[in-house]
């Protein structure tokens, strides 16, 4: 797939530029250079996730945590789950 920001520019600019005035520059030039893997939509949920090809390597386990603008958890994403991944199928009904 292509880049986040040739992909969605408007989103792409608002994450980078609201990164950089919260101080996370770093974060913001990840967004900059991000491409897409995939992209997935729920009607049901009236939710997306735009899911980034690693930049390296993932670690055996690695998790990212979602939270809403209160900063209350949301999801937790668990990519490369490894002995997690039974477990995940289980609980996902799949």
């Amino acid at each position: 797939m292509s880049g986040l920001a040739a992909s969605f520019p408007s989103l792409a600019s608002e994450l980078s530029r609201s990164f950089r005035v919260a101080g996370r520059a770093l974060l913001a030039e990840q967004v900059d250079a991000a491409a897409i893997a995939r992209v997935s939509f729920d009607d049901a949920a009236n939710a997306g996730y735009i899911y980034a090809q690693p930049s390296r390597d993932l670690n055996a386990v690695e998790t990212n945590i979602d939270t809403d603008n209160l900063g209350r958890l949301v999801g937790i994403e668990i990519l490369a789950p490894g002995d997690l991944k039974d477990e995940l199928r289980k609980y996902a009904g799949g």
